[in-house]
């Protein structure tokens, strides 16, 4: 069963999945995934988080999402 949590690894594989296909008239798969990544990358270090574990736990998912899509792709 998908975690659908958001910031889980499956909310993030997701949303990289939608922006993919979103994107596919102007970006191919892996631009697509990078854009998405870089993005959301920013907005979670700019994010005013009062703790740094949950600054972590955003990230790790993140990466590890955007490992298993872009693998999806290759």
């Amino acid at each position: 069963m998908a975690n659908t949590d958001k910031f889980s690894v499956d909310y993030f594989k997701e949303a990289l999945r939608v922006h993919i296909e979103k994107s596919k008239e102007v970006l191919n798969p892996t631009q697509a995934a990078n854009s998405y990544y870089r993005s959301v990358v920013s907005t979670i270090i700019h994010d005013n988080l009062n703790k740094n574990f949950e600054l972590v736990r955003r990230i790790r998912n993140l990466d590890e999402a955007y490992n298993e899509v872009k693998a999806e792709y290759q």
